[in-house]
């Protein structure tokens, strides 16, 4: 039977790598390092595209298992939580990997989440595996496919499109509608949050209308984090050559403005709406 991908626990940029620290019994610090130690080199040795070497990390009753496994090469990836069981005999790991992932024909760069198991032999740490029907996902359950005489087919990632789609809305403006004074100088907020696992680039278009700017205040925002996109009038600007223009005998039609996020490769657009200060 081939295994899909034994090392695919779930793929969801918005699942918490962050563990509190109540929920796992702690382990002396000799054997939460042994344990980091060998979990690091098992994956060091897919970032390296070593798979041979991993292999040195894996059970041996789960030696056919993980021979029969997809590979996948990794650009670097880092022990986030051990879960320890029975007397600190077995452990759930779960470490974050940095790879690309391709949608409509751009690739932009995810750090994903895999959920690995760990027993003690012979007094050391290996990789091992468990058979199951399911794997639990932020998507709910993945089953493998129908029985057979060969057994059931194995379990297999949720929908990419869809895994793309939950990518794509970690990414939010708060609003994407404002009103700016035309005479008189005046400044709007915008809150961009990136809710994915890794950071973003933010940029605008020009406005095209002397003393209108729209500008993120930095342009690379981290996990987590959120910024401001701000929409900003300045009356005074040399560049207007006709400030009575603006004053009557009406209000600029709206318009809108670009707000790029790569390496999504998305567009969030901006509309801005023009009032008159002075009645």
């Amino acid at each position: 039977m081939r295994i899909s991908s034994l090392l695919f626990s779930c793929i969801c940029c918005g699942l918490a790598l962050a563990q509190t620290p109540n929920a796992f019994d702690k382990a002396p610090p000799a054997i939460e390092e042994a344990l980091r130690s060998r979990v690091q080199a098992f994956y060091q040795a897919h970032v390296d595209g070593k798979f041979r070497k991993a292999d040195d990390y894996v059970a041996e009753d789960s030696k056919d298992a993980f021979f029969a496994a997809e590979k996948t090469r990794y650009k670097s990836c880092d022990v986030s939580s051990l879960k320890f069981e029975e007397n600190f005999t077995k452990a759930t790991v779960l470490t974050a990997c940095k790879t690309d992932m391709f949608f409509h024909g751009e690739k932009f760069p995810v750090t994903v989440p895999f959920s690995s198991r760990w027993k003690v032999e012979n007094g050391e740490w290996f990789w091992y595996y468990t058979a199951s029907d399911h794997m639990d996902s932020p998507f709910g359950e993945m089953r493998g496919g129908p029985e057979s005489e060969h057994g059931r087919a194995p379990v297999v990632p949720p929908d990419m499109n869809k895994i793309a789609q939950q990518i794509l809305s970690q990414v939010s403006l708060d609003r994407n509608e404002v009103t700016i004074e035309q005479d008189a100088s005046s400044t709007q907020e915008v809150h961009l949050k990136n809710a994915m696992m890794g950071s973003i680039q933010v940029s605008t278009d020009p406005t095209g209308l002397p003393g209108l700017s729209v500008r993120a205040e930095k342009t690379q925002v981290n996990p987590g984090e959120e910024i401001k996109i701000l929409i900003e009038f300045n009356f005074d600007d040399p560049e207007i050559n006709c400030r009575p223009c603006l004053i009557n005998p009406g209000v600029k039609p709206p318009m809108s403005v670009n707000v790029h996020v790569s390496p999504i490769q998305r567009d969030f657009p901006i509309k801005i709406n023009f009032a008159h200060h002075r009645q």
